[in-house]
């Protein structure tokens, strides 16, 4: 770290008292990747310390609507005002764009807010990653997946994360019991306390499997208020849109986690169900000719290092012809 910038010089820029070299030091020093963390914990320690006036967005929006729906503001006089004929639909046209304008404001404040307090990591179409939290635990993100982690007391004040896609998670288990929490948009949260599990959370549902340790998937039912399943080692749960969850043990819960190392593992898996892999996994869209063909099934496990490698071994194995046709691509019966 340069010696010259520590704690006290950010906190004098982040109040304006830096001179120009004092600034051009401080912008050096943010070019190197290893100080972003560090720069955000100290950003985060001068706001809580300085805190700035918070305006009430709603109030003020409901202000503003009161003030462009009247027919004249309140401090002007009915002898003083000036009549200007406006058509009703240009005042509802100012109306609406002041309210896009208010909440195109908010959504900017909270997804500034969230990318602040948390670390994001994401993997693309066809890419899978390993991630190495802080206390020690280990997540893999399969393709096309999303996982957010706190930048600040992650491991200490909290142990909870979010996903939005599909991923192997080695939980380290703490001296105090701390639970660790991985949240989902589909309402479901699955809590360990260390353990090593997958799961799988998109838009078709969530999946939990475990592999070792002990977790608790909680969920919600409609009208209904939470429930809870218990897993042990060799369980699946599936959780449907409609909140039905349904639990089952398995054989070979490793091979749920196969993708990690570019294996797929299908067991009795329709054609139908292995498009979903591909738009999920490889942003590719498959489309089948014939229900027939649809309801093929494949078994076994094949090594692929791409979407185009894996394709052409299902192809093979099912018989069936694959023609690209811009955009997507179309499988059939092979001719006879």
């Amino acid at each position: 770290m340069n010696q010259l910038v520590n704690k006290q010089l950010i906190f004098d820029s982040f109040a304006g008292k830096t001179t120009s070299l004092q600034r051009k030091l401080i912008d050096e020093w943010c070019e190197d990747p290893r100080h972003e963390e560090l720069f955000y914990e100290w950003l985060e320690e001068w706001e809580q310390s300085h805190l700035q006036y918070v305006a009430e967005e709603q109030n003020a929006l409901k202000n503003y609507t009161n003030f462009l729906t009247s027919d004249r503001p309140a401090d002007v006089q009915a002898s003083d005002a000036i009549s200007i004929p406006f058509p009703k639909s240009t005042t509802r046209h100012w109306l609406l764009w002041a309210v896009a304008a208010s909440i195109t404001i908010l959504v900017g404040s909270f997804i500034f807010r969230q990318q602040l307090l948390n670390q994001t990591y994401e993997t693309a179409y066809g890419q899978t990653r390993v991630v190495q939290l802080e206390d020690g635990s280990q997540v893999t993100l399969n393709a096309n997946t999303t996982l957010r982690v706190p930048r600040f007391g992650f491991g200490r004040e909290t142990r909870q994360v979010w996903l939005d896609g599909e991923a192997l998670f080695s939980v380290t288990h703490m001296a105090n019991n701390q639970r660790f929490v991985v949240k989902t948009d589909n309402g479901a949260d699955v809590v360990v306390l260390g353990t090593e599990f997958t799961l799988y959370a998109r838009a078709r549902g969530t999946q939990v499997v475990l592999q070792r340790g002990k977790v608790e998937l909680h969920y919600h039912q409609a009208g209904q208020s939470e429930r809870q399943i218990t897993l042990k080692p060799g369980d699946l749960v599936n959780l449907k849109k409609n909140g039905v969850a349904r639990l089952k043990p398995i054989p070979q819960p490793a091979n749920y986690a196969a993708w990690r190392d570019h294996r797929y593992v299908f067991e009795e898996t329709s054609l139908r169900e292995i498009t979903y892999m591909f738009q999920e996994n490889f942003g590719i869209s498959l489309e089948i000719s014939d229900p027939e063909t649809a309801a093929l099934t494949l078994s076994g496990a094949y090594p692929a290092q791409s979407a185009d490698e894996l394709l052409s071994i299902i192809a093979e194995a099912l018989n069936v012809q694959v023609t690209r046709q811009s955009d997507k691509v179309l499988l059939a019966p092979q001719p006879i």
